[in-house]
């Protein structure tokens, strides 16, 4: 079987809003699907992209999300941004506990607020190498 899988960028931009945070979700289940994760990795992407987005929502100024998933070979790198609230810091406990959780489910991520911006970055490699 030949792999027909596309490689590109996927932009999304949603309203901050936590009940619409389940579109960025079901976008990550099928680019992970698409970049031929297993069901594991599929729902760890899910998690990452949760989370990513909740950080952007409670930091935000309730400007929309903006949303990047790139599709490459054997991965998937997930950016996203909003504009910081007014002093925008995040909450020492929170923010550590949402690097917690990305440390768990990805290989790499970046979560930071500056320049009157909240920035997301973060990259899921899949696991194993499959002959499609």
């Amino acid at each position: 079987m030949t792999d027909e899988r596309a490689d590109g960028l996927i932009e999304l931009v949603l309203p901050a809003d936590t009940r619409l945070v389940r579109v960025a979700r079901l976008v990550a289940s099928g680019v992970a699907t698409a970049a031929g994760f297993d069901v594991d990795e599929v729902e760890d992407l899910r998690i990452a992209v949760d989370e990513l987005c909740t950080a952007l929502v409670e930091g935000g100024d309730g400007s929309p999300l903006l949303l990047g998933f790139d599709l490459g070979d054997s991965q998937v790198t997930v950016v996203g941004s909003t504009n910081a609230s007014s002093g925008a810091a995040f909450e020492p406990d929170r923010l550590a506990l949402s690097r917690q959780i990305l440390a768990v489910v990805v290989d790499e991520h970046d979560l930071h607020a500056d320049h009157g911006q909240i920035s997301v970055r973060l990259r899921k490699r899949r696991t194993t190498a499959r002959d499609d």
